[in-house]
């Protein structure tokens, strides 16, 4: 036998050998599986692999690969212990490829930016290791994959050619200078022809712009002025001298967060509980500029409470102490299945809430305060001590120019391209993120002005929000309007015709207005409506004096203020088209 048939006996005798214990322990060896694709199998880095690998990875939350966490930190170097598993099937998928070889993905867009995708960005833009050549993220675009809620990318990277043993030619060894990128809202994502659509909106950015950072996405213009308000600011917190503290989570809501007829009854059978029942906001009461209390209250049981001072508070907890224990450290389940009915494990007791809140003196203090999620910029400014849930988050600094500058047009279009986004496009403003958040400083002139602005708009918001509530009221009772809608809650954007035909459509078919309702809806409009409409008119005028005096402060030339309007996300809170007509810059 001569050797060449020895030597393909002996690797037949192995592969045969591989694949017996493969099977034996249910693990895929891609050179076992695929012994043409690799040479030098006996080897401990067999030569070879596909020329493209392409996919759409699992997603599998890093909370259900606790057993499996070792063995993928010592096999990745993406590894992250947050990591969702699609990371590890990117590392695998460079690692499957042969010099010169291409690997391109569908998966969630999250690892543009997630921290916990910080070690794979490093390895795609490590030279040895990978060569970037296209991404696209088409957003929170829903047709890509209708049973599913995604966030779709596509990225294409090639894997460099480090030998000239491979049949490569010598363009593909040749560093790209640049990656071409795409990025098409969600809205302009077409169902039909999405080659072209991507070929028309792609363009080159230099490789030297990604990193291990968060990326940034966005032609060079754009990242030029992203640049630009970054540098000319300074972060949030050290602006400020505070940074954001999030509002209380109970751990269990039902207990400690009550209406006010609850709190008048614990308050009449123990005057002394109204000093630890505190006013607070949810998320969904926090709007732009101030906020509308709804008449809600939280137990503030903090740490180190004695519970027995306020007896009708502990006799009210006591109805919910099974919810309310927290889990004991050393608790089994004593059934398959069975989960602990209380709170987390902790060191708090079941009648004090569940985080410290060692910051909690900061609620009473003169503050801002915004929403845990964000679909436009609310951010509101409060001096009456309210609390927050866990759905907001405060600043406890006594600054116009700050809240002016937090709900400016260009925050929001820099926040776009900065905050993590969520389901539906929403903003998450996580407290690391609003930390850094570039605030650029201004003259005492300056804050002058926009607290007089500021100062003007919260004069000028109840005049703007009450008289919607008395309308609510009105059509209810006139016309039997329990569910008005949107357009009736806002309807200081109508005028006297629109609005009697928005009512109009709002009743049922078989109810028809009469001349006297004609009548009595124009006497509204202009009793209720008309007052709102003016004041939303004059907020309007400050919002759009407040956007110039903070383009001003960043140093916003007219053409970098134009490319802000051009490049303007969704909801801003001015229209792009109106403020390009009123500074001249279509």
């Amino acid at each position: 036998m001569g050797v060449n048939a020895r030597r393909r006996v002996i690797a037949d005798d192995l592969v045969t050998e591989m694949r017996t214990i493969a099977a034996q322990h249910r693990f895929f060896h891609w050179e076992i599986g695929f012994p043409n694709v690799w040479s030098n199998l006996l080897s401990t880095q067999p030569a070879g692999g596909f020329d493209a690998v392409i996919g759409n990875p699992p997603y599998v939350r890093q909370e259900l690969l606790g057993e499996t966490k070792p063995a993928l930190k010592k096999a990745y170097r993406a590894y992250d212990g947050m990591a969702d598993i699609y990371v590890y099937f990117y590392e695998q998928g460079l690692r499957l490829l042969r010099p010169g070889g291409r690997m391109s993905y569908v998966v969630t867009n999250k690892w543009l930016k997630a921290g916990y995708a910080e070690a794979l960005r490093d390895l795609f833009t490590d030279p040895a290791r990978a060569k970037l050549e296209f991404v696209a993220d088409f957003g929170h675009a829903k047709h890509f994959f209708p049973d599913a809620d995604v966030f779709p990318s596509v990225v294409v990277v090639r894997k460099p050619v480090l030998s000239a043993a491979f049949p490569v030619s010598d363009a593909g060894n040749t560093p790209a200078p640049t990656a071409q990128i795409c990025v098409i809202p969600r809205d302009l994502v077409p169902e039909k022809g999405l080659s072209a659509a991507v070929a028309e909106a792609s363009y080159p950015l230099p490789l030297a712009l990604f990193s291990k950072e968060s990326w940034t996405l966005e032609p060079p213009a754009v990242i030029a002025l992203l640049e630009k308000i970054r540098r000319n600011g300074v972060p949030m917190a050290e602006y400020a001298g505070v940074k954001p503290y999030r509002g209380v989570l109970t751990g269990f809501n039902e207990a400690f967060l009550i209406n006010t007829a609850t709190r008048d009854q614990l308050v009449r059978d123990d005057p002394k509980c109204a000093d630890i029942i505190k006013p607070y906001l949810r998320g969904q009461d926090i709007e732009r500029w101030s906020a509308s209390w709804d008449g809600l209250w939280m137990i503030f049981a903090r740490r180190g409470i004695d519970i027995s001072k306020f007896p009708s508070i502990k006799q009210h907890l006591e109805c919910y102490r099974p919810q309310l224990e927290p889990k004991p450290v050393n608790w089994k389940p004593t059934i398959p299945g069975e989960e602990w009915p209380g709170r987390k494990d902790g060191s708090y007791k079941w009648f004090e809430i569940q985080d410290s809140i060692e910051y909690y003196l900061e609620f009473e203090k003169h503050k801002i305060i915004y929403q845990e999620i964000q679909y436009s910029p609310l951010y509101a400014y409060d001096s009456t001590g309210l609390f927050g849930n866990n759905k907001t988050f405060l600043i406890a600094k006594r600054d116009q120019y700050l809240l002016a500058a937090l709900n400016s047009p260009l925050m929001w279009w820099h926040n776009w391209r900065y905050l993590p986004h969520m389901k539906d496009e929403a903003l998450t403003p996580v407290g690391v993120k609003m930390e850094s958040l570039p605030i650029a400083q201004v003259n005492y002139d300056c804050a002058a002005t926009a607290e007089d602005y500021v100062a003007q708009i919260l004069t000028l918001m109840p005049k703007k929000r009450e008289p919607a509530t008395a309308l609510m009221d009105w059509l209810r009772v006139e016309f039997g309007l329990d569910r008005p809608g949107r357009q009736l809650a806002e309807a200081h954007r109508l005028d006297a015709d629109a609005f009697v035909a928005v009512v109009r459509a709002a009743l049922p078919k078989r109810q028809k207005l009469s001349a006297a309702d004609v009548a009595r809806l124009r006497g509204e409009w202009i009793d209720t409506v008309a007052p709102a409409r003016a004041a939303a008119d004059e907020i309007l005028a400050l919002e759009r004096r407040l956007a110039d005096l903070v383009n001003a402060a960043y140093g916003l030339s007219p053409d970098e203020v134009k490319l802000m309007w051009q490049t303007a996300p969704p909801r801003m809170p001015l229209n792009p088209s109106e403020e390009l007509r009123r500074l001249g810059l279509q």
